[in-house]
């Protein structure tokens, strides 16, 4: 039974704003309304019925107005669901979005019926990121550029050890396979993740995942069961980034 969606549409463009208007009723959504202004939402009475979940579509033109707007969103109304619509999709903007507080980020190129799917998956509690992360990420090993991936990620502080983790948490591999991976107990790989988050100034092993890839790491993820869609990845279960079988982020 999927959560019902009560989307608002933040769009300074009017014609782009009543186009996703159009799209997502056609869909079957109830899009409350289109906004040209963050400061025009009232989410205030959204989440009265049982089951409704309030969500915010944000048509970002510009990556500082797609930010700022996320920004206010997720502090006003911290339970409200956020996602970005935008051209740009390279993982640093990606990063950045989500450490905004967003629930999923997708291209401008998306198809209806693959957005529709997306925003079903957000509300049940997923995360989405476009594929386009990954495939950035491939060309920067490709083409030689770890050495400043290692400047990167020591300019964190972490540890060999925490890098290990931190792999483990963009795999979407729980405590207890990291530990058995790495041979030392649950407790030190809980130890390890809080002064992960700690160091990245992250709050969740998401947003640490999301900072390790548009750092550079992959965690292994060639080696992973991957389905990368034109519109994003999704990937199942395992309480991580990245899991077995599947396209989102949980």
């Amino acid at each position: 039974m999927h959560a019902h969606l009560n989307i608002a549409i933040v769009s300074q463009n009017e014609i782009e704003g009543e186009g996703l208007r159009r799209i997502l009723t056609e869909q079957s959504f109830d899009v409350l309304g289109v906004h040209r202004d963050y400061l025009d939402l009232d989410l205030e009475h959204w989440d009265d019925a049982p089951g409704s979940v309030p969500l915010v579509i944000v048509d970002a033109n510009s990556e500082e107005e797609g930010l700022e707007t996320c920004r206010y969103v997720h502090d006003r109304w911290p339970q409200c669901k956020i996602v970005i619509i935008a051209t740009d999709c390279q993982s640093r903007a990606v990063a950045e979005a989500f450490h905004a507080g967003i629930d999923g980020y997708v291209g401008k190129h998306i198809s209806c019926a693959s957005l529709a799917e997306m925003l079903k998956l957000v509300a049940l509690g997923e995360k989405m990121i476009p594929s386009q992360v990954i495939f950035d990420l491939a060309s920067l090993k490709a083409d030689g550029g770890l050495d400043e991936i290692k400047v990167s990620t020591g300019d964190a502080n972490l540890s060999d050890r925490e890098i290990e983790i931190l792999k483990g948490l963009i795999r979407g591999e729980p405590n207890k396979v990291i530990s058995r991976r790495l041979l030392i107990t649950e407790a030190t790989v809980k130890v390890h993740v809080k002064s992960i988050l700690r160091k990245l100034g992250v709050m969740n092993r998401t947003q640490a995942a999301i900072w390790g890839m548009s750092h550079g790491l992959t965690g292994g993820l060639q080696a992973a069961p991957v389905a990368a869609s034109a519109g994003g990845m999704m990937n199942g279960a395992g309480g991580g980034a990245f899991g077995g079988g599947g396209a989102y982020l949980s």
